[in-house]
């Protein structure tokens, strides 16, 4: 089963994704920009690890072109520690050679409102590091900036906050952009 956006399709993690997986962990800033480990060579046991961690999400997808010869682009998730709450945490990795130009946006855009329209999320959090300003930039468009952990990540040779930031469903379903979609 697979779900779309204008350009991409939203599709399940297969066994044979993991060398684009490995090679999308292993660029140095992409694990720099999102990761919250330490940054070092990734492999075998990683993807063990990481797939396991994918399967317990709430909802996961590996993102790709639409086209007839797939490009892989990335992933997006999102996970719940306690589904009580209903908060989802958003994830999103996208491979160096497919920033800027735009997949963050729709897959973001895309996420937030399956969130609420198709899982019934309370809310959705993410973190992000405050030297990753185009990140910040995207989230600014859908999430509000909630507190800050100061010097929560280790990045650059120095102590940098991470910001937290979420949207919930009073945001959502009141905000001016759902209600012109509706």
């Amino acid at each position: 089963m697979a779900f779309t956006t204008d350009r991409l399709r939203l599709r399940e993690l297969r066994q044979s994704d993991k060398p684009q997986i490995l090679a999308l962990f292993n660029d140095y800033q992409v694990q720099e920009s999102g990761g919250v480990d330490y940054t070092v060579p990734r492999g075998d046991q990683f993807f063990d690890r990481w797939s396991g961690w994918a399967k317990g999400c709430t909802f996961f997808s590996i993102l790709e072109t639409k086209d007839t010869d797939p490009s892989f682009i990335g992933f997006a998730a999102l996970g719940m520690q306690y589904s009580r709450n209903r908060d989802a945490e958003f994830s999103i990795a996208i491979a160096r050679s497919e920033w800027s130009k735009g997949y963050g946006t729709e897959v973001t855009k895309w996420m937030v409102d399956y969130a609420f329209k198709g899982l019934n999320m309370h809310r959705v959090s993410l973190n992000v590091s405050s030297i990753n300003q185009k990140a910040i930039d995207l989230y600014q468009r859908s999430f509000r900036e909630e507190g800050r952990r100061r010097g929560g990540k280790w990045a650059e040779g120095r102590w940098v906050d991470m910001l937290l930031m979420g949207i919930t469903a009073e945001d959502f379903w009141g905000s001016e952009e759902v209600a012109t979609r509706q």
